[in-house]
């Protein structure tokens, strides 16, 4: 008898793949292929309730020109038929043109499309309720990745309790494009599997891996071998992650899961300097990602160097013409990564400068502004200290080395008024 019941579970998994799709608030046209679909599966929460809260980050996070690059696919993954009508219609009401457009896609899935969620294997020591959780989150995810293999070039996994930065999908095309080698998933997470990217040609085979093990064991070790398997034989994980998790209650009732991605970090500027047209250079270790003029940026964004500082590296903020300043004020570190300060520097005021051919700064007539106090330099009333004298450039220098690496977050100068 326990045979059968094994046999007849298997087989009914085989016929997932040709299962039929239910999409509310159809839109009457073929959907061209974007550059990126991002699924959210979604289900009842005893408790908190965060998916409103995602998705507006992820739309709020996307600049207006990505939008038509891109499809979020909801799939309302609960079997009780009145909550998923209505959060339908609640997300329609708020997100209406782009649920019009096609942008915003909601679906579910026929009751026939799942197995038996009874008798399933034992594994990891989990309790029944948990087993019946983690396969039937499977069995969601295989459901929603064969609704989404052609809809564009990507796809990006996420869950329902996150949230994102501003340009997040910029930053993903930056990453892909930065690849020199073939790859199968690229991880903008650190955890579960948040933030999984994968070629939209993959889908479909992830999808039967996943469905072959449901009930063995969960996704978040699956798709490590199925990586593995497409040739991909370590994980790429980009860092700084793109996306944070915020849940502290389970779907699964009565678990809690207070995790934190370490690698993320969402920086806004909050000092609004008025930062004069300049440059800025170091001597410091660079990323793409996170450049040295992020932080004099009036724009969201912050430096975070690639190495520790040394002794003697330096950060040059030139200005375009001499400025008459008021007050400086240089923020480093952040929330998540503490350690990543200036812990040793000074800050000086260059009232003339030499730049050789190398782009090497040189710095002449310097007045000093004071050292860097707890990864922060404040250096105010600067019309008496500088005796109305007009800089040129302002030096970060590095009077020691440092063990960790460096973000600096912002940097804000105030202009005198009187000038």
């Amino acid at each position: 008898m326990t045979d059968c019941r094994q046999d007849n579970k298997r087989s009914s998994v085989s016929l997932f793949v040709h299962g039929s799709f239910h999409r509310y608030f159809s839109v009457p046209y073929v959907f061209l292929t974007r550059f990126l679909t991002i699924g959210i599966p979604t289900v009842r929460r005893q408790q908190s309730n965060y998916f409103l809260e995602t998705l507006d980050s992820l739309l709020n996070c996307t600049y207006q020109e990505n939008i038509p690059n891109i499809y979020i696919v909801i799939f309302l993954a609960d079997f009780n038929a009145t909550w998923k009508y209505e959060m339908a219609n609640i997300i329609e009401q708020k997100y209406s043109k782009i649920v019009r457009d096609g942008t915003l896609q909601i679906i579910e899935a026929p009751t026939e499309f799942y197995p038996s969620l009874d008798h399933l294997n034992h594994t990891y020591n989990d309790p029944i309720a948990k087993r019946k959780w983690r396969s039937k989150q499977n069995v969601d995810y295989a459901f929603l990745w064969l609704y989404s293999k052609e809809l564009s070039k990507y796809y990006m996994q996420m869950e329902d309790d996150i949230f994102t930065v501003p340009g997040y999908i910029n930053i993903i095309k930056e990453f892909i494009e930065e690849q020199k080698t073939d790859w199968t998933c690229l991880e903008f997470s650190e955890l579960g599997f948040i933030g999984k990217l994968y070629h939209s040609k993959y889908l479909e085979k992830l999808a039967k891996t996943v469905l072959l093990f449901y009930e063995e064991q969960p996704v978040d070790y699956t798709f490590l071998y199925f990586n593995i398997l497409i040739l991909q034989g370590s994980r790429i994980i980009r860092r700084p992650t793109l996306f944070q998790h915020v849940g502290f209650h389970s779907s699964l009732p009565g678990k809690i899961q207070p995790l934190k991605d370490k690698y993320f970090d969402n920086i806004k500027k909050t000092l609004h300097g008025d930062n004069p047209p300049a440059k800025v250079h170091t001597t410091l270790i660079t990323s793409p990602d996170f450049l040295p003029d992020l932080a004099y940026s009036k724009d969201d964004g912050y430096f975070w160097a690639h190495a520790a500082p040394v002794v003697d590296d330096t950060i040059h903020v030139l200005f375009d013409e001499p400025q008459s300043l008021e007050k400086v004020v240089i923020l480093s570190g952040s929330q998540q990564h503490p350690t990543d300060k200036i812990e040793n520097g000074r800050l000086d005021a260059c009232l003339s400068v030499k730049i050789s051919g190398d782009n090497r700064i040189e710095c002449f007539n310097n007045i000093f502004l004071g050292y860097s106090e707890d990864g922060t330099f404040l250096a105010d009333n600067l019309e008496m200290k500088l005796n109305k004298f007009m800089v040129t450039c302002l030096k970060v220098t590095f009077t020691k080395s440092q063990q960790w690496w460096l973000i600096i977050k912002e940097i804000a100068v105030f202009v005198s008024k009187a000038h």
